[in-house]
C-alpha cells in the first residue's frame, strides 16, 4: 500500500510541476449586452446587419436609415428573435476579460481591419464599461481565448443568416 501511495504522490508532483501554461484559464466575464454583426461599405441604404443580445432576448436591428452611419452602438433594435436563436447566440455573453480590459493600442494589435468593404462589428458592455471593435479577423498572435470568442461570434452570426467570410483560419492572411 505504501508503494502505491508513493507512486501516486510522485505522479501528482510530476504533473503539478509541468511548465506548460496552456492549462491556465483566462477569466471569463458575463457581459450585460453584446451588439454584433456585419458592416458593409460601398453600399446604398442601411449598411449594417446587427443583432443585440441581452438578458431579455435577442433582437434584430430595425434597418432604420435614420440611424447615423458609424454610430452603431446606438442602433435601433425592434424585432425580437425566437428563443432558439437566442439560445444559439447566448455564448457571446461569455467574454474573455482580456478582450474587455485591453487598452485601445493593445486591441489594435490583436484585431485586423484590412478590407474596406466588409467588416465585423462587436460592441460589448459590462458594468458600465464598453468595448467597440470593427475588424476583419483576429491577429494570429492573439490569445487562444480571444480567438475562441471570435470563432463563437462567427458561428453565431452565421447561424442567424449573417453574411460572413470564413476568417477562422487566420494563418492564411499572413
Amino acid at each position: 500500500m505504501k508503494k502505491y501511495t508513493l507512486i501516486l504522490l510522485s505522479l501528482i508532483s510530476v504533473v503539478a510541476c509541468s511548465k506548460n501554461d496552456d492549462s491556465i484559464q483566462q477569466e471569463i466575464l458575463q457581459a450585460d449586452k453584446v451588439i454584433f454583426g456585419g458592416v458593409y461599405g460601398m453600399c446604398g441604404g442601411d449598411c449594417r446587419d446587427f443583432y443585440l443580445i441581452n438578458s431579455k432576448g435577442l433582437y434584430k436591428d430595425a434597418d432604420n436609415t435614420s440611424d447615423e452611419y458609424g454610430d452603431w452602438s446606438n442602433t435601433t433594435f425592434e424585432e425580437k428573435m425566437n428563443e432558439g436563436k437566442f439560445n444559439a447566440a447566448k455564448r457571446l455573453f461569455e467574454v474573455p476579460s482580456s478582450l474587455l480590459n485591453q487598452g485601445q493600442d493593445e486591441s489594435e494589435e490583436l484585431i485586423v481591419q484590412s478590407w474596406a468593404d466588409v467588416d465585423y462589428y462587436l460592441y460589448i458592455e459590462k458594468d458600465g464599461k464598453s468595448k467597440e471593435l470593427i475588424l476583419d479577423h483576429i491577429h494570429k498572435d492573439a490569445s487562444p481565448e480571444i480567438k475562441s470568442y471570435f470563432k463563437t461570434f462567427l458561428e453565431s452570426y452565421k447561424e442567424l443568416g449573417g453574411y460572413m467570410i470564413d476568417t477562422t483560419n487566420i494563418e492564411r492572411y499572413y
